[in-house]
């Protein structure tokens, strides 16, 4: 019996290496268009990374300063495992979190400030920190006012009470000899970290103002500043060091 040949039509198979060329040169302009988003999205994502972690750092050391019989005032965070924040080293000697761009986070205790070196990885701040100013690229919060007299009110006609934005110190404490005005003092009395009271042997005017020496200090080392202190219109210009009571 004969064999019967079938006749069939072979079809395109593939691409043609001009096909390849065009689907790869649109997928090369879709990468080129698509990649300055997406470095964007990550810079972005750094950066809010980064935020994130020095608000967990702040509450963790304002509630460290609330807590505790001292302020914090270390050299690093290590203190603070456990209690207030959680475990953040990856490597053995490791005493810092590292922010998003793996430099560690750096801080000042009698500053109150933290900060992130940024995406340039320098440290723009190392002088502006003292002021609580970021520099460069930097990223900055604050923890805890700066070290002023914050208030200060009559209880009687011999007692005035005073109070500061931060705990003073134990190794140093508001003395009679810090109290320059009014005149006349007799005796310091402390309340609490923050508040004291002075009693004085003469009569007191029903408004005046108080005013401190310097040499006065905070647990954490800082001294009375005038700079971030709120301006006090009875007392003049701002000052760490006088303000007015009534």
């Amino acid at each position: 019996m004969p064999i019967k040949r079938l006749n069939v039509k072979k079809g395109k198979s593939g691409f043609t290496l001009l096909e390849l060329l065009v689907v790869v040169g649109i997928l090369a302009a879709l990468v080129a268009l698509a990649l300055p988003f997406y470095q964007d999205y990550v810079n972005q994502s750094k950066l809010t990374a980064a935020e994130a972690d020095l608000q967990t750092f702040k509450k963790a050391l304002a509630m460290y300063d609330q807590l505790e019989t001292a302020m914090f005032n270390e050299t690093n965070f290590l203190p603070l495992i456990g209690k207030y924040l959680q475990d953040f080293r990856t490597f053995p000697g490791q005493t810092q979190p590292l922010d998003p761009w793996a430099n560690d986070y750096d801080f000042l205790a009698d500053a109150g400030v933290i900060w992130s070196y940024g995406p340039n990885g320098n440290d723009d701040s190392a002088v502006s920190a003292l002021t609580r100013n970021p520099s460069g690229d930097d990223i900055m919060v604050t923890w805890k006012p700066d070290f002023f007299l914050a208030s200060a009110r009559r209880i009687n006609d011999t007692t005035l009470e005073i109070g500061f934005s931060r705990k003073v110190s134990t190794t140093t404490p508001l003395a009679i000899g810090h109290v320059t005005a009014p005149a006349g003092i007799s005796v310091v009395q402390k309340i609490s970290d923050t508040i004291f009271r002075l009693k004085f042997n003469a009569v007191l005017a029903t408004t005046g103002t108080v005013t401190l020496s310097t040499g006065l200090s905070a647990q954490d080392g800082r001294q009375l500043v005038n700079s971030l202190r709120p301006t006090d219109p009875a007392a003049g210009p701002s000052s760490a060091h006088t303000i007015s009571y009534q």
